[in-house]
Parts: C-alpha cells; sequence; structure tokens
C-alpha cells in the first residue's frame, strides 16, 4: 500500500497538513503565535505527524513560514519603520 500526501483546500482558506488528526496551517499558525517552534512542539500540542508521518514535510515547511512571519509581525510591533532611521 502506498500512502501519499493529500493537500485538501477547507472552505474558509485553510489548507490540511496532517489528514490524519486533521490538522490545518491555521493550527500551525496559532500553535506558533502561542509559542511552538518545533515539530516536537506541534506534534504534543496538536498531535501532527503522530500516525503515519507523512505530513512532517510539509509541516516543518509551514512552520518556518509561520515562525517567519510571527518574527516578522514581532519586529514591526516593536520596531516601527518610520522612513526616517537613515537620513542624515
Amino acid at each position: 500500500m502506498i500512502l501519499t500526501i493529500i493537500r485538501i483546500r477547507v472552505h474558509n482558506g485553510g489548507m490540511i497538513i496532517c489528514v490524519c488528526k486533521a490538522v490545518s496551517d491555521r493550527h500551525i499558525r496559532s500553535a506558533v503565535k502561542n509559542g511552538a517552534a518545533s515539530v516536537r512542539d506541534l506534534t504534543r500540542e496538536l498531535g501532527l505527524g503522530s500516525c503515519c508521518g507523512k505530513c512532517v514535510p510539509e509541516a516543518r515547511a509551514t512552520l518556518s513560514a509561520a515562525l517567519e512571519s510571527h518574527a516578522e509581525s514581532v519586529s514591526r510591533r516593536y520596531f516601527p519603520r518610520t522612513g526616517t532611521e537613515f537620513a542624515a
């Protein structure tokens, strides 16, 4: 039997990353906002990757993108750009 990863778009625009546990990219982004920083954290919090494991590469990519996005939003919140940083 061959298992394949299926990307399923849900009506609200979210993409299912882990079919076994019904974990979407929205769940991963929410977990990152709550402090998740690794696939291990996602496994503990969401159960992701605990069945067949086929979702782990896509989950890792989604986690990486969510971490970058979260870091940028935090940076913008604490260090807003005014356009005068480089004015002489």
